[in-house]
């Protein structure tokens, strides 16, 4: 059994529909911001402020690499960033089925409007901050997709009823290929 990594942008929903999946699905889950911002004991954005943005990276590879010996099945989230480094792919590809939670401009702008826990999303124009953003990392969002689920106003029941299905399918479908 592969574990399950949920990516997607800021906002996307990631960590809320990971919990809940997991909890529905009886084992555990992991967000890997929250795996670094415990071991350094300091937020994301202290994180950044101090260290630097890629510090911070380096610190999601070292993690993301660390599941990979994890042997018992979980729900894990990634941080919207983690995929955009290039050496991740190969890791998140090794751990798992990976779900690409996609949100809409008009939905993440929603749910992201006042958060001042995103670095990269702080100062004014959060829409063309958004925008510029998933322009660059929505490409590579897909291309890393083995399933890709389109958050847009679904309950958290029908999301997760919409991720399972299509999890059972695509190991199906792999069981078959093998």
């Amino acid at each position: 059994m592969r574990h399950i990594v949920l990516i997607g942008f800021m906002g996307s929903g990631k960590t809320e529909t990971g919990k809940r999946l997991a909890q529905e699905m009886r084992i555990p889950f992991l967000d890997v911001d929250k795996k670094i911002t415990s071991e350094m004991r300091m937020s994301v954005a202290d994180i950044f402020s101090r260290f630097g943005e890629v510090f911070f990276r380096a610190l999601e590879t070292k993690a993301i690499k660390e599941l990979g010996q994890e042997k018992q099945r979980m729900v894990i989230s990634v941080g919207g960033g983690l995929p955009m480094q290039q050496q991740n792919h190969k890791y998140l590809k090794e751990i798992g089925i990976i779900v690409y939670l996609k949100g809409s401009v008009d939905t993440l702008k929603r749910r992201l409007q006042g958060d001042r826990t995103r670095p990269l999303l702080q100062g004014a124009d959060l829409e063309g901050k958004i925008r510029k953003m998933l322009a660059a990392r929505e490409p590579v969002y897909e291309k890393l997709a083995d399933i890709t689920v389109v958050t847009a106003d679904q309950s958290f029941r029908e999301l997760i009823g919409q991720i399972r299905k299509q999890v059972e399918e695509y190991e199906k479908s792999k069981m078959i290929d093998n």
